[in-house]
Order: C-alpha cells, then structure tokens, then sequence
C-alpha cells in the first residue's frame, strides 16, 4: 500500500479497534463472510453486467460461499479445466512505517538478549 503503510498478517485472535468497538479478526471476518447474502450477490451480478461481463448462473448459486461453475484454459494447457471461481475477502491491516521502526528497534533488543547457553559457556570456559 502507498502513502507510508506497511502490510501486517492478520490472525484470527489478533484485535481490530475501531474507536468505540474493538473486534477480534475472526469475529470481523465471520461478520463479512455472513454479510455476503443474496443482495450483495446480486448487486455483484449487476455491476459486472454494466462493465460487459455477463454470467450466467442458475438460482441460489453463491459466489462467495459454494463458487460458480466455470472452465480454465491456463497458458502451456492443452486443454479447459472445469472448476469453480470463488471469490474470497481477505483482511488485511496496513501499519504506518514509523510505528514498523518502533517495533523493529525493540524486536532488535529481544534479540540481543543472552541465550540461557551463555551461562554453561562461561562455567566450561572457567574449568579450562
């Protein structure tokens, strides 16, 4: 992402705040995932049709959820792959670099922590 963000994986247990709501990812995640009803669905179905991609599709199938029927011709293939094209939402949370440096400056320090090994170093180390 442009204007000084960096991409960070979101997992489920991680915290999302919203300034007076704060939500798990994974409570955030199954919230967009119900959210795709038929409407959305749809909406979707129209939007396509007014950019010139027009698909048809029998009743209840669900782009979402279940996918839509189609077939693939990949590039060196000899021949179509049947399949389903289904699409899938991702979260994704965009920090802002000067709180990536923070972060890496103190993960550095944990790192330069002593290994619990350096203790039977230096006992072996004395008895020579």
């Amino acid at each position: 992402m442009e204007d000084g963000f960096k991409a960070i994986e979101c997992n489920n247990g991680d915290v999302l705040d919203f300034g007076d709501n704060t939500y798990k990812v994974a409570k955030f995640k199954q919230a967009i995932n119900t959210s795709f009803n038929s409407t959305l669905e749809d909406t979707l179905n129209e939007e396509l049709s007014t950019q010139g991609v027009s698909i048809k599709q029998p009743p209840n199938v669900n782009w979402f959820q279940k996918g839509i029927n189609c077939e693939i011709l990949t590039l060196g293939s000899e021949s179509w792959k049947k399949g389903k094209v289904k699409l899938k939402i991702s979260v994704e949370f965009y920090a802002e670099e000067e709180d990536m440096k923070i972060t890496n400056s103190n993960n550095s320090q944990i790192t330069k922590t002593e290994s619990p090994l350096d203790d039977l170093r230096r006992m072996i180390q004395e008895e020579n």
